[in-house]
């Protein structure tokens, strides 16, 4: 039928979107797995949601890639072709985050062990916050609790969103040692429904996806409220581009400028259904866009010069 969009399983494996400085290269199916391997478990009602979770680009230009899966951290080059994995066995079904930090050591944020770990990009495990399979009390507010992401201030402290239980924010010295936290669970200026993913800009200023709540909250680097935007439903993640700020959730993809004006935006089933469903969302140097998809694609929308 004429102007019925297609649906994502039909629709062609690279199509260009956007307009103008934003024209970007859309490719739905960008990491190719080895044959017989699943971003999830075998079986597809499997619980908790056996989803790509999160990713992050290294310095070199690898893409590094946390799945629920029997293959946990997988890595391809940036054309997408499988290099090589680990992990297997050691993160639980409801391993949640992934991220590179500047001295390029790989971070795991695993909500199901409660614990956050640090890793040699080989695999090797080097430090571990949290106890694992021991939660912290709720009505405590101490770490962790379903921990979701980490991110790194300037000053080389280290923010955990620790996120489905706690509804926290933590923010730990480079050594390890707890500073403060702060949150609460609620809908009002610092408290949070889903502590989902976290964000720190260049002013170290502490940006959270506060998932349920359908906004994102941004902190000064002590726990401060300053704003919150609420023009999202369910934002999941975002990343921060030289000039520009990148969303993606329930709704689709969008982006921003720095001051909160609206780019181009993406509706998630825009140009086809279910085209954008995001979970997480990394950038690389060139500003290309990843996506961690609910179902079990990772995406690549490649910016066109």
């Amino acid at each position: 039928m004429s102007g019925v969009k297609p649906l994502a399983k039909d629709a062609p494996a690279k199509i260009t979107i956007g307009k103008g400085a934003h024209r970007y290269r859309f490719e739905r199916n960008w990491a190719k797995l080895p044959r017989g391997w699943l971003w999830r478990d075998a079986n597809p009602k499997a619980l908790p949601p056996r989803i790509v979770s999160k990713g992050a680009v290294a310095a070199n230009g690898e893409v590094f890639i946390v799945s629920r899966s029997k293959h946990p951290v997988t890595v391809f080059n940036p054309d997408g072709e499988f290099v090589t994995c680990w992990g297997e066995g050691a993160f639980s079904d409801f391993v949640h985050g992934l991220t590179i930090a500047p001295d390029g050591r790989v971070w795991i944020i695993d909500s199901g062990y409660h614990e956050v770990t640090t890793h040699e990009p080989w695999g090797d495990e080097i430090k571990k916050l949290g106890r694992r399979d021991l939660p912290a009390p709720t009505f405590y507010g101490r770490p962790f609790n379903m921990p979701t992401d980490r991110a790194f201030a300037s000053n080389g402290d280290v923010y955990v969103s620790d996120g489905y239980g706690n509804r926290r924010v933590h923010c730990f010295s480079p050594a390890g040692k707890l500073k403060f936290s702060w949150g609460d669970a609620g809908a009002g200026p610092g408290q949070f429904a889903i502590v989902h993913f976290i964000q720190i800009d260049e002013q170290d200023r502490v940006w959270i996806a506060d998932r349920d709540n359908h906004r994102i909250q941004i902190f000064d680097n002590r726990g401060k409220f300053l704003a919150e935007w609420k023009e999202f439903r369910m934002p999941s993640d975002l990343a921060f581009g030289r000039d520009f700020i990148y969303v993606g959730g329930q709704d689709g993809l969008s982006i921003w400028t720095k001051d909160k004006k609206p780019v181009v935006r993406w509706d998630r089933n825009d140009p086809y259904v279910g085209a954008f469903h995001i979970h997480g969302l990394w950038l690389d140097a060139d500003e290309n866009i990843y996506l961690a998809q609910f179902d079990h694609m990772v995406s690549k929308l490649t910016r066109m010069r």
